[in-house]
C-alpha cells in the first residue's frame, strides 16, 4: 500500500511520557516527522496496511490522515 501521513493525537494523560508512546508508535510503522510534545501532537508517515495498528497504541487518542491544502496561482482565473 501507498505511504500516508498521519496526525496522531496523544491523550492528555500520556503528554508527559511522550517518549514511550513515541517508541511505540515508531514500533509499530510510523516514521516519526515531528513531535509537538506540548500539544500532544505527534506527525509522521506509516504505510497504509499499518495505518489501523497505530490506533491501537496506549495513549493514542486519534490518528488523522492529513490533508494537503492548496490554493491556485494568484493570476489562475479559479480563486
Amino acid at each position: 500500500m501507498a505511504d500516508e501521513q498521519v496526525v496522531i493525537s496523544v491523550a492528555d494523560d500520556q503528554v508527559d511520557d511522550m517518549s514511550t508512546v513515541v517508541d511505540a508508535l515508531r514500533a509499530a510503522g510510523l516514521r516519526v516527522s515531528e513531535v509537538l510534545g506540548s500539544a500532544g501532537v505527534v506527525t509522521g508517515t506509516v504505510d497504509g496496511a499499518a495505518l489501523a495498528s497505530l490506533s491501537t497504541v496506549p495513549g493514542v487518542v486519534d490518528v488523522e490522515r492529513s490533508r494537503v491544502y492548496q490554493a491556485p496561482p494568484p493570476d489562475s482565473p479559479v480563486q
